[in-house]
């Protein structure tokens, strides 16, 4: 059942989806275009800013918990999608699997549903999820057209990578920035979830609706919908019944984070390398419009369970 709070808080999400739409099918605004801008300039400020601000206790188990996750995920993903791809989709399709949108999909549904006390758990999640897909993920989405050197220079020379380390090397240290640097970056990160929502309804223009593929969006799925949920699941009982690491608060986070939809990076990448970006737009767009139905489901089938 449909979760009207839930929607409320999402709603501008979706309509920005449809700003995108509109604007690829109207005003022909190139998805590609603002894809570079989003991973060059308005990403690495957003990286920046989440490392350069984060609480000590950010930095410990759990991000550090979600990136191996990441990784595994993502390896074993691109793994099985070499079984059914070689143009590129492979290294799409293993990238998405790490990952999911749990910044601007996830931090709105958590403060919804559980409010201001879930947000530090919020952000050590999104920090695991960014940490790989600044390392691993860019690394297997460099691959899908390149050799491993050209690749490994691609990761090197990723401005997202040197803005998660210097944002971290100046947190650790202590550094304070001047006022006008931290409203520059303010400025710059405003500008990303705008954009980085409007380019999944750029993506969807450029489907065709004769020949979606439904072999790319139905692994993607599975991945995010069935394999993420199942092993948060698992880990929360586990956790309840045995570890104790976590309270109720972290236990709901993660919960919600296992359930959002597949990250809008997906289609930055797939859209700058050129490797099936209508593809990707279709399942992220579609997995959008499915969280917003199977969070609140999946959310009261782990209250029933647990």
């Amino acid at each position: 059942m449909l979760d009207t709070a839930l929607f409320l808080k999402l709603f501008p999400l979706y309509a920005l989806v449809a700003l995108g739409l509109v604007g690829g099918r109207l005003f022909d605004i190139r998805s590609q275009d603002v894809g570079k801008i989003l991973l060059y300039f308005l990403g690495p400020a957003v990286i920046f800013k989440g490392f350069y601000g984060a609480r000590g206790e950010a930095m410990l188990v759990l991000p550090l918990g979600v990136f191996v996750l990441s990784t595994l995920l993502g390896l074993i993903a691109l793994w099985l999608a070499t079984r059914f791809w070689r143009d590129g989709r492979q290294n799409i399709a293993a990238f998405t699997a790490g990952t999911g949108n749990t910044g601007y999909f996830g931090i709105p549904a958590c403060l919804s549903l559980i409010g201001p006390d879930s947000f530090p758990y919020v952000v050590m999640f999104a920090f695991g999820t960014v940490a790989y897909e600044v390392s691993i993920g860019f690394y297997m989405v460099a691959r899908s057209k390149a050799t491993v050197r050209t690749a490994l220079l691609r990761v090197v020379s990723y401005p997202g990578l040197h803005a998660a380390w210097l944002g971290l090397l100046l947190n650790v240290y202590g550094v304070r920035l001047p006022a006008y640097a931290v409203e520059t970056v303010d400025f710059l990160a405003g500008g990303y979830s705008t954009l980085g929502m409007m380019i999944v309804g750029l993506g969807l223009a450029t489907v065709k609706l004769g020949r979606p593929d439904i072999g790319f969006t139905l692994f993607a799925f599975i991945f995010k919908f069935a394999v993420w949920p199942a092993i948060i699941f698992a880990f929360v009982a586990a956790d309840r019944a045995v570890f104790g690491l976590f309270g109720a608060t972290a236990h709901q986070v993660l919960l919600i984070q296992s359930l959002v939809p597949l990250a809008a990076l997906t289609v930055v990448h797939a859209t700058i390398r050129q490797v099936h970006p209508d593809a990707a737009a279709l399942a992220v767009g579609a997995s959008t419009v499915f969280a917003l139905f199977f969070l609140p489901f999946g959310l009261s089938l782990a209250a029933r369970l647990l």
